[in-house]
C-alpha cells in the first residue's frame, strides 16, 4: 500500500486521467457532471441533469433563508 501511494504522488499526472478534445465533448453529450481537461482545468457541465437538480436544489434552499 505505501509503495502504492508513493508511486501515485510520484507521478501525479498518471493518476489523472488526460481527456482529449474528442473526450471532453463526449463527456458533455453523455451528461458527466465535471470535466477536466489536459491542464487540469475543472468545468463543471451545465448541461448535465444532475448539475442542473443540483442547482434548483441549492436556489430552493437560499429563497429559504
Amino acid at each position: 500500500m505505501r509503495k502504492m501511494l508513493k508511486s501515485l504522488f510520484a507521478s501525479p499526472e498518471s493518476f489523472l486521467q488526460v481527456m482529449s478534445e474528442r473526450d471532453i465533448e463526449e463527456a458533455i453529450q453523455e451528461g458527466e457532471r465535471i470535466i477536466i481537461d489536459k491542464d487540469g482545468n475543472a468545468a463543471v457541465n451545465i448541461n448535465s441533469k444532475e448539475v442542473r437538480e443540483d442547482f434548483a436544489r441549492h436556489v430552493q434552499a437560499l429563497r429559504r433563508l
